[in-house]
């Protein structure tokens, strides 16, 4: 992952979407490739232990949970667009 967003650096490219399942976004997280978020939240609470969320992996302790700087939220359909800046933990916004 960390070699593909190297390569893609050395040919200029300078952003990337990834758009995937939670597995795939806890790659990236723990990469630290990830530096800004944009997370669509349809009006639908399914629940229960087993209910996929939108990063897995080993997932972060609160400490170390990324936060958005100045977020923005708007509806987009029935569904709600949440974008932002990432902070890395300890980071002042």
């Amino acid at each position: 992952m960390t070699d593909l967003a190297a390569r893609l650096f050395a040919m200029d490219v300078m952003a990337m979407l990834v758009e995937g399942g939670g597995e795939l976004h806890a790659s990236f997280v723990e990469a630290k490739l990830v530096d800004r978020l944009a997370v669509f939240i349809a009006p639908r609470l399914i629940g229960g232990a087993v209910a996929p969320t939108a990063v897995g992996g080993r997932g972060l302790a609160l400490p170390e949970a990324l936060r958005l700087e100045s977020p923005s939220v708007r509806s987009v359909g029935d569904d709600w667009l949440i974008e932002g800046d990432v902070c890395p933990p300890g980071a002042e916004g």
